[in-house]
């Protein structure tokens, strides 16, 4: 904490604007520039908020209206997992699927191949989500995966809005720092000059 008040209390010092004679036409140009980006990152919030929201009410709408086209069904594995996982070269499980057999809400019967947990054995029974025609589909978006992509959404914006303005500062900085190396080799020639004298003839 203290850190973080002595870091804004060196920022107030060296950027804000006074009668100081020291301080030359590229500090105030400086200060300006930084004042800037500072006021453009809190105009960010406005969109990021914007964009936040959208992605929220998009997310909600999906909650609702896709559980209405996919249904959740239970499933009789008819073989054993181990059967037909596909392992890598690594011994690392790629993806773990078995052959199995489930009931529509109409009646129907479907068999096909799902995916299961490890080590899940034949004759147990798994709940799935199946869509309108009766093939495995992922389960309907959970309300926490809405909040979940709200938060990324508007923290991106804010995000992205920090790093084009940060390099924008660094880019004015950098061209304020070659100003003030022309203007430090002026003033030391200048200064190597009047130091030295004039030359004797």
């Amino acid at each position: 904490m203290r850190s973080l008040a002595r870091w804004t209390t060196r920022c107030v010092r060296r950027y804000r604007f006074d009668r100081n004679p020291l301080r030359r036409r590229s500090d105030r140009i400086e200060a300006i520039a930084v004042i800037i980006t500072l006021l453009a990152l809190l105009a960010s919030v406005w969109p990021a908020v914007l964009v936040a929201r959208v992605v929220y009410q998009h997310g909600v709408v999906a909650e609702r209206v896709e559980p209405g086209v996919r249904e959740a069904v239970t499933a009789v594995l008819l073989e054993d997992a181990a059967s037909t996982s596909a392992v890598s070269s690594h011994g690392a499980v790629l993806g773990v699927k078995a052959k199995a057999r489930w009931y529509l809400p109409d009646g129907r019967l479907r068999t096909g191949v799902v995916s299961v947990p490890a080590q899940a054995r034949a004759g147990s029974t798994l709940e799935m989500w199946v869509d309108s025609s009766g093939r495995p589909t992922a389960a309907p978006r959970t309300h926490p995966q809405t909040v979940a992509d709200t938060v990324v959404a508007g923290f991106g914006v804010v995000t992205g809005a920090a790093g084009l303005l940060g390099l924008n500062l660094l880019l004015v900085r950098w061209l304020l720092d070659r100003r003030r190396y022309v203007e430090w080799d002026r003033a030391w020639t200048s200064a190597h000059d009047r130091w030295r004298g004039p030359r004797q003839p």
